[in-house]
């Protein structure tokens, strides 16, 4: 696999807090803080983004220009360049200044890079923010696989699936789920499995505007276009909010479970769902 532009990237005051801390609780990331006017800096940095490419997505290496981003510096109480700082689970859990070997910067990595099981629900977690659903399947599956039925792993394999429109595979893994702390979430999930399942889906309806909204949305979010599958739903519920009894809201909320809390529209589309209902 092709590494992302997202792992390497270059973040400021206003990104920080999504960029780095946000982004550490999916994989762990490493924080290089530099300056141009600095020769170590240069070495250091070529170091780290060597090892970034190597990991292939495995952690995120994010540059921080301390002359551009002053007050940034200053919040990570930086006194010297260069410094680099690792982030996980949304926490600072390491750093050093100055300039490592190759060596000792491997060492550095190591040691905050969580075990490769959890980092392969890692992965499949990331892969899935970044829009890539196939090859985050494919890590969430052998995850599933490797930690005989982890519950929090099935529940990503099941919104990979989902994301894809492969509801019969996701119909499943949610029949399935153990009982668990993640069961509720993995009940949010099977009305929308069972929807993108619904015979006629395709067949065109012209004498029920509100069926015919209804069946496009969920056409909409079994390819994948979930953000515009919830307006359509929406804007059912606006006209008729006991529509289909609670089918509509259930796979409203399902669609919402697909996308996750960390998904930044998903805290608006809770809001507007409640505006329609109540």
């Amino acid at each position: 696999m092709m590494m992302s532009p997202a792992n390497i990237i270059d973040v400021n005051e206003e990104t920080f807090e999504m960029e780095v801390v946000h982004y550490s609780t999916l994989v762990p990331v490493v924080v290089d803080l530099w300056a141009p006017w600095c020769i170590p800096c240069r070495v250091q940095s070529q170091t780290l983004a060597k090892l970034a490419h190597e990991a292939n997505g495995e952690f995120r290496l994010a540059r921080i220009n301390v002359d551009e981003q002053v007050r940034l510096a200053e919040r990570l109480k930086v006194t010297n360049v260069p410094a680099v700082k690792a982030f996980v689970e949304g926490r600072m859990v390491a750093e050093y200044i100055g300039v490592l070997s190759e060596k000792n910067i491997r060492m550095f990595v190591d040691r905050i890079m969580p075990r490769t099981g959890a980092l392969l629900l890692a992965k499949g977690n990331s892969l899935m923010l970044l829009g890539e659903f196939a090859e985050a399947e494919t890590a969430l599956e052998q995850y599933v696989a490797e930690s005989h039925g982890n519950p929090a792993g099935m529940l990503a394999y099941a919104r990979s699936l989902l994301y894809q429109g492969k509801s019969i595979q996701a119909t499943r893994v949610l029949e399935n789920f153990p009982p668990s702390g993640e069961s509720a979430q993995a009940d949010l999930l099977l009305p929308v499995a069972r929807a993108f399942s619904q015979r006629g889906l395709d067949e065109i309806v012209f004498d029920d505007p509100l069926e015919a909204a209804f069946r496009n949305a969920i056409r909409m979010a079994k390819r994948g276009n979930i953000l515009i599958a919830l307006d359509g739903l929406l804007g059912v519920l606006k006209k008729d909010k006991h529509y289909r009894g609670d089918q509509v809201k259930s796979i409203y909320l399902g669609l919402l479970e697909v996308l996750s809390d960390d998904h930044p529209d998903v805290r608006q589309y809770r809001s507007d769902l409640s505006s329609a209902l109540f």
